[in-house]
């Protein structure tokens, strides 16, 4: 049953690595494979022990052959010590690594010694572990034994409790709905590895090693090597160990498919980008000829209206507007044009507050009368290109307006941000009907519109999106429970600027 645990678990961990690779993936697969290292030596320890009845092997091993070909397999008392060593000191290792890794704790992104100093304790444990160390030391020293029991176990248990402290801090302390939702099924994870793990942690090598020794005083292992149970105690043990294989492969499962769908949308998404930038290149070059012929002929109905002296203020007034659209249309369409064209920007350090700035100047030159109300911290800085993320901000926002006032009149859009583990997050909110869920899935697609294509192109938030990638960053959308949608723009987090008490910016 063990072995069938370690095995779905190993292949979970596989499954995540191979989706996507990066140093949590690549410790999760550590932490499962020491996991699977610690079961298997555990496996083949119970087959070589025995002293269980033949029913309760049978249990253990679903039936006698499989128990006689493990029981038989030539392992020396010294291997299987330090297999299940490797196994039992490397597990709260990864484990407290990863916990390390997803905190976002000050105190520890401002101290990485402390990650460097948990590798002491498990290094130390696997050197006075080894098979000779050991027999040395304890031949030496009798007292070490004990010591060495107790002490490998309390720290184990620490390890595995400071780990959960952490997860679960980190997880009470995001905020944002969408975040929790990805966070849940690694910190679901952990927890049932770990709950398997402490099930096991009592048995130390030492015990295997010493396993014919008559001074052999000490009783800290697993439950079922010490004392007798019933064939209904096993049941229940085992149900326990199913019950949490199945958590803890289901959560690694459900976050593997969460990646994997992400990345395969990524490189569909990516794809039709390649494809749209050539395009849309040309689309814009046509419209802006256009927009400059529009033009020449404002000048000319200017230059006809100013000859006649009627009382056409009216006509003279829309002709103005006309005029700033315009200019307003071929600016849009020269940075459009830029953005599409280029394969970088430039970042600087630029404060909410600026982008706020621009974004709001630009939405009511459109929407005079829009309302927005903005939550924005105006001293926390970002990487970027101000003309350029004001530009996907703008967007955002008349969307959102667009969505509002054709449902909800009486609210304005919001602009908010937020301060979400390594990102700073820029999220705009309408009070609409929402996002119908098939469009959700071809919102961010170049030329995708669920508006009037007589005016719409579709290519609004495909030019967002191009933007915030540029940015390093990445864009999100959910519907709220409450109604009405949300975007996420997520960008590295940079930092903040601070008065000092002379007044200057640090």
């Amino acid at each position: 049953m063990l072995l069938l645990l370690a095995v779905g678990l190993l292949i979970g961990s596989i499954l995540v690595l191979c989706v996507k690779k990066n140093k949590e993936t690549l410790l999760l697969m550590g932490l499962c494979l020491s996991l699977t290292v610690y079961f298997v030596g555990l496996m083949i320890f119970i087959a070589k022990k025995g002293g269980l009845s033949q029913e309760v092997m049978n249990f253990l091993f679903f039936n006698w052959k499989i128990r006689t070909w493990v029981q038989y397999r030539f392992v020396t008392l010294g291997q299987l010590g330090y297999t299940v060593a490797l196994g039992r000191y490397l597990f709260p290792l990864f484990l407290v690594q990863l916990a390390f890794q997803y905190s976002m704790l000050s105190a520890l992104r401002k101290a990485p010694l402390l990650s460097r100093l948990s590798l002491v304790l498990p290094a130390v444990s696997l050197v006075i572990y080894y098979p000779n160390v050991y027999r040395a030391l304890v031949a030496r020293f009798p007292v070490a034994q004990d010591i060495l029991v107790q002490f490998s176990y309390s720290w184990v248990l620490c390890y595995v409790v400071v780990s959960m402290v952490l997860l679960v801090v980190e997880y009470c302390s995001t905020t944002m709905r969408f975040s929790r939702r990805k966070f849940l099924p690694i910190v679901i994870s952990l927890t049932v590895l770990s709950v398997l793990y402490v099930l096991y942690c009592g048995q130390d090598p030492g015990q295997i090693y010493r396993f014919y020794s008559y001074d052999y005083t000490w009783i800290k292992g697993v439950g079922y090597l010490q004392f007798a149970l019933g064939v209904g105690g096993y049941v229940i043990l085992v149900v326990i160990n199913i019950v949490c294989g199945i958590f803890g492969l289901g959560s690694l499962l459900r976050y593997t498919q969460t990646s994997f769908v992400s990345d395969r949308n990524e490189v569909v998404l990516e794809r039709k980008f390649d494809v749209a930038r050539t395009g849309a290149s040309v689309f814009v070059h046509s419209i802006k000829n256009q927009l400059l012929a529009n033009r020449v002929l404002y000048k000319r109905i200017r230059g006809e209206l100013q000859k006649e002296e009627p009382n056409l203020d009216k006509v003279r007034g829309y002709a103005e507007s006309l005029c700033d659209n315009n200019e307003l249309l071929i600016t849009r369409s020269e940075e459009l044009y830029r953005t599409v064209k280029a394969k970088s920007v430039r970042l600087v350090p630029v404060t909410l507050g600026r982008l706020e700035e621009i974004t709001l100047d630009r939405f009511h030159k459109k929407y005079p009368d829009g309302r927005v109300r903005s939550l924005v911290d105006r001293q926390i800085q970002v990487l970027a290109d101000e003309n350029y993320l004001s530009e996907a901000l703008y967007n955002l926002l008349i969307n959102a307006w667009e969505a509002t006032i054709g449902y909800e009149k009486d609210k304005p859009v919001e602009l908010v941000s937020h301060q979400e583990r390594l990102y700073t997050v820029l999220e705009v909110k309408d009070h609409g009907t929402g996002i119908e869920p098939e469009a959700l899935k071809h919102i961010f697609e170049p030329f995708y519109s669920s508006k009037n294509t007589n005016f719409n192109w579709g290519m609004g938030l495909y030019h967002v999106r191009t933007i915030v990638r540029s940015h390093l960053g990445s864009l999100r959308v959910e519907n709220r429970p409450e109604g009405g949608a949300s975007f996420f723009v997520l960008l590295p987090r940079y930092g903040t600027a601070r008065r000092r008490k002379g007044g200057e910016k640090e």
